[in-house]
């Protein structure tokens, strides 16, 4: 069974990062943290600054969830919270006001497209 990630590229001043977002929505695994052993073992995440897991849907409220690259999960910060509202705006969810965050000035974040992953 195959995993679809979205692949979102941020730049900003000096620097450029890539997000994967994996969203339960559009896959039928869970998102593990054995999964994520597997994906990072073959360095599928290689490059990546965080992967994003969303959107998580409680009732109406609409949460994301933020793994570093060492599979350890970190608060959303204004920076994963912009990619994942150009996600959730890409994808017409019509929910994507909940995370309304003012985009940095000099910061350009970019659908960079589709990523396939065959877990073994």
């Amino acid at each position: 069974m195959e995993m679809i990630f979205k692949k979102y590229h941020k730049s900003e001043r000096h620097t450029e990062k890539n997000y994967l977002i994996y969203d339960p929505v559009h896959n039928q695994m869970q998102f593990t943290s054995d999964l994520y052993k597997s994906i990072s073992h073959r360095n599928f995440v290689q490059n990546c600054e965080n992967i994003l897991i969303g959107p998580i849907m409680n009732g109406q409220d609409m949460s994301v969830r933020v793994l570093n690259a060492d599979g350890a999960e970190i608060a959303a910060n204004p920076g994963t919270q912009q990619i994942f509202e150009a996600y959730l705006r890409d994808q017409g969810y019509s929910h994507s006001d909940t995370f309304h965050t003012a985009c940095e000035a000099d910061s350009e974040i970019s659908a960079f497209g589709t990523v396939y992953y065959f877990p073994a």
